[in-house]
């Protein structure tokens, strides 16, 4: 288990001015972990001072931190109903694959789309909503194969929201530079009507995941049932011990990249921390497993 950090775990204190590029390589360095993720300059201008500058130090930082790259994210939306709305969509996600191979991570994080219920536009359902996002992937695939970044497509949004969803678009499109980004704890929230168990969701989908996102999640203080929010890892109520144990079994060589989203409830720091130590504890738990049965 290869566990890194994404920014958007500490994005309050880039957009308060604590947190830069170098001092998030450093931040990750000192918990000992192996990789990190950042993200397209399109629609997280935040996380860069200066690009092109920062784009020349990434790779001393990293080397001099011993970290490695391990995916680029971008924020978009295909899901937009105005046809003008929907190329500068897809000129932006090219942009960024640009990006992601000026970089020289090997995969782009990608969104589908917004349902109408979870921050789409109003006339934007599963129908009409899944159908655009395959149409923009399709656009973006020559793209993603001349730059050889794979397009990983995370669970966001409702907009492919349940593994049924994105398998059917992975069987659609059948090639090796479009795969899944796996989000456990989106299955179980971010919006969703109904949600679904990650466990059986990664039973369908364990072949073309690419990149994960560990986060966990539980009830919020609200009486609306549906609502959930972030927790620091091993709190809430996404199965992450068995989750791993799946990704061990399938031997699954990508990175788990720490999404803690519960600042509100512990700070940014502390929370990373304390999600980063239950982490390896998990990975500590699987390593012993392999060298008893050795």
């Amino acid at each position: 288990m290869k566990i890194a950090i994404t920014p958007i775990s500490v994005s309050k204190m880039f957009r308060s001015g604590e947190m830069d590029l170098e001092k998030f390589i450093n931040f990750c360095a000192e918990l000992e972990i192996d990789g990190i993720d950042v993200l397209d300059s399109n629609y997280y201008p935040w996380f860069w001072k200066d690009k092109k500058v920062e784009f020349k130090k990434i790779p001393a930082l990293l080397e001099k931190s011993k970290l490695k790259l391990a995916a680029c994210a971008t924020g978009n939306n295909f899901a937009k109903l105005k046809e003008e709305d929907r190329k500068a969509t897809v000129e932006t996600v090219k942009s960024a694959i640009r990006e992601t191979a000026e970089l020289g991570a090997p995969i782009l994080r990608v969104f589908g789309g917004y349902h109408k219920e979870s921050g789409g536009e109003a006339g934007v359902d599963y129908h009409n909503g899944l159908e655009l996002i395959m149409d923009g992937l399709e656009k973006c695939l020559e793209e993603a194969e001349r730059s050889k970044v794979i397009l990983a497509l995370e669970n966001h949004g409702r907009l492919p929201g349940h593994s049924y969803e994105i398998e059917s678009i992975m069987k659609h499109f059948n090639s090796p530079w479009i795969r899944v980004m796996f989000d456990c704890a989106n299955f179980m929230g971010n919006g969703m009507d109904e949600p679904e168990d990650p466990l059986r969701a990664y039973e369908r989908l364990k072949n073309y995941v690419v990149h994960v996102h560990i986060k966990d999640t539980g009830p919020a203080i609200t009486s609306n049932l549906r609502k959930m929010e972030g927790y620091v890892a091993g709190m809430g109520k996404v199965p992450l011990r068995q989750f791993v144990a799946q990704l061990e079994e399938n031997n699954y060589q990508g990175f788990c990249s720490l999404e803690y989203e519960a600042s509100a409830i512990v700070p940014e720091c502390s929370g990373v921390k304390q999600s980063i130590e239950y982490l390896k504890r998990i990975r500590a738990i699987h390593q012993m497993f392999k060298e008893k049965s050795k």
